[in-house]
């Protein structure tokens, strides 16, 4: 299995390679790039339109990582606050009955015990 996964990598490697080869090769003609910090000479138009692949993946990437950073701390702080509240159920729900509240409602009176006089 590893013998046939590194056949296939060796394979798609060359297949880009190729691929590349015969786009630079069918893309050879020079440009002049003009971008906002001024211009660039005579380059290859496969270098420029290489270049800016390579710069909107990046874009992207740091746009998703970013994103994704966002999502992750948000999910962790949600994952935290549920955690503290199904403890606190858990306490609540392990809490024993006192004597008093079943006394009092027993005989009728309120949990927090017989009235004072004023």
């Amino acid at each position: 299995m590893l013998v046939a996964r590194r056949l296939i990598a060796i394979v798609v490697f060359v297949g880009m390679l190729v691929a590349g080869w015969h786009f630079a090769a069918r893309n050879s003609t020079s440009i002049t790039v003009h971008h906002p910090a001024g211009t660039l000479g005579e380059v290859p138009l496969w270098v420029a339109l290489l270049v800016a692949f390579g710069a909107g993946v990046f874009i992207t990437s740091v746009v998703g990582l970013v994103r994704g950073a966002r999502i992750r701390l948000v999910s962790r702080r949600y994952r935290k606050l549920v955690e503290n509240l199904q403890a606190e159920v858990h306490q609540l729900r392990s809490l024993p009955l006192s004597d008093q509240h079943s006394t009092a409602s027993a005989s009728g009176e309120q949990p927090g015990g017989p009235e004072r006089g004023s």
